[in-house]
């Protein structure tokens, strides 16, 4: 018998059009006074703030908007974020974007609740480090993303960079899920093309990753399952017309259910990889993942035949030949479908230099996490020849 499952849930979420409306009753029913709200500049000067301010306003709650929020946060741009809202004295954070501005919230809000001095590199998980222990007493955050992509509304970690050698890590914990997650696909429908398909990518990668996971949460296996159909039928659609509405709807989903799965049941090596290309050539993190999925999937095969031909057929693969065929026309379909939304396939199209390739795999070997619920067992060598295999 497997050993006992562990469940990670989200908090409270309103899902639909028109949620972001709700953001400045939701913050006065938490007894907030005072709001931080923290975005980048592309969604303060897209307009996407203003229903989030304008109901803010409404609700008579004032704010602090801090939009200095930037890709692939760096621990010096959280840092100054996290002193930005220690002098608001706002009591409660609002985080409105995509992965990056999420992610940057959840940061602020954990190293806030800590020690006055603390620094968000004293909590990274690093293999072989020992973090600062996780601040107990947070202050709320309701989390409303703009793509559908990480899920990071609904997940209990942040990714951050260390500039100085090129490393993302994680940091966070089950206390770390926001409070409230305000999921409004309205929010979604100006989304560029390559970014709708980069993150629509990402949170089929999280999927995938979650669902042939090592780690075994049956009760999830249907809902993960779904989020894949979902992103399979629907991400072309989206890229194709951004403003339609069904298929918006379900990449928000879809990137939803991601983000759950992933919180329970972890990831796998094409997360390892992909961390790597971002913080060695800034290769947007839905990208990276989508180039190094189909390699990944193809290398551990092996390890879950069942579950990748059950993957195909989520997206829609038919149910011919055996189950070896099964499961690696599941993996072409996910090639094919990165290709159909528009997005490179190779790691030299992206600004990845061979030179990079021996230390990138060094690191998603020895230091990034991921990779320890891949079906098939992996070592510095493998993830090598994963990077070069996309190349």
């Amino acid at each position: 018998m497997s050993s006992p499952s562990y469940y990670i849930w989200p908090g409270q979420v309103y899902f639909g059009f028109g949620a972001a409306g709700r953001v400045g009753a939701e913050a006065r029913a938490e007894g907030a006074r005072h709001v931080f709200v923290l975005a980048d500049p592309g969604v303060v000067k897209a307009g996407l703030i203003e229903p989030v301010l304008a109901s803010l306003v409404a609700a008579g709650v004032s704010h602090t908007l801090y939009d200095q929020v930037e890709p692939n946060p760096s621990t010096t741009s959280v840092d100054a974020a996290v002193s930005a809202f220690r002098e608001s004295a706002a009591d409660l954070i609002v985080g409105i974007g995509g992965g990056s501005g999420l992610d940057t919230a959840k940061a602020v809000r954990m190293v806030a609740g800590g020690p006055p001095e603390g620094r968000v590199a004293e909590y990274a998980y690093r293999m072989g480090d020992k973090a600062r222990p996780h601040p107990k007493a947070l202050p709320p955050y309701i989390a409303i993303p703009t793509t559908a992509g990480t899920g990071a509304e609904v997940t209990p970690w942040a990714v951050i960079t260390d500039a100085a050698d090129k490393f993302k890590f994680g940091v966070g914990g089950p206390r770390s899920v926001p409070t409230m997650a305000i999921i409004d696909p309205e929010l979604m429908l100006t989304l560029p093309a390559f970014l709708t398909a980069a993150t629509g990518m990402d949170a089929l990668t999280h999927c995938i990753e979650a669902y042939v996971s090592t780690n075994d949460n049956p009760v999830l296996d249907p809902m993960i399952l779904h989020g894949i159909e979902l992103a399979g039928r629907a991400l072309p659609a989206a890229v194709a017309r951004g403003d339609n509405r069904a298929a918006r709807y379900d990449m928000a989903q879809a990137a939803y259910i991601g983000g759950v799965a992933i919180s329970s049941k972890w990831l796998g090596a094409c997360h390892s990889l992909a961390h790597q290309l971002s913080g060695f050539a800034n290769v947007q993190h839905g990208l990276a993942n989508s180039i190094m999925l189909p390699h990944q999937m193809a290398y551990s095969l092996l390890g879950a035949y069942e579950r990748y031909a059950r993957v195909g057929a989520a997206l829609g693969v038919p149910a011919e030949g055996s189950l070896r065929q099964s499961a690696e026309r599941a993996v072409e379909a996910v090639r094919q479908l990165a290709v159909d939304a528009g997005l490179p396939t190779r790691l030299r199209d992206v600004g990845v230099t061979e030179a990079m390739i021996k230390p990138m795999a060094k690191l998603s070997y020895t230091v990034d996490l991921n990779w320890w619920t891949n079906p098939r067992s992996v070592n510095e060598d493998a993830m090598e020849a994963l990077y070069r295999a996309a190349f």
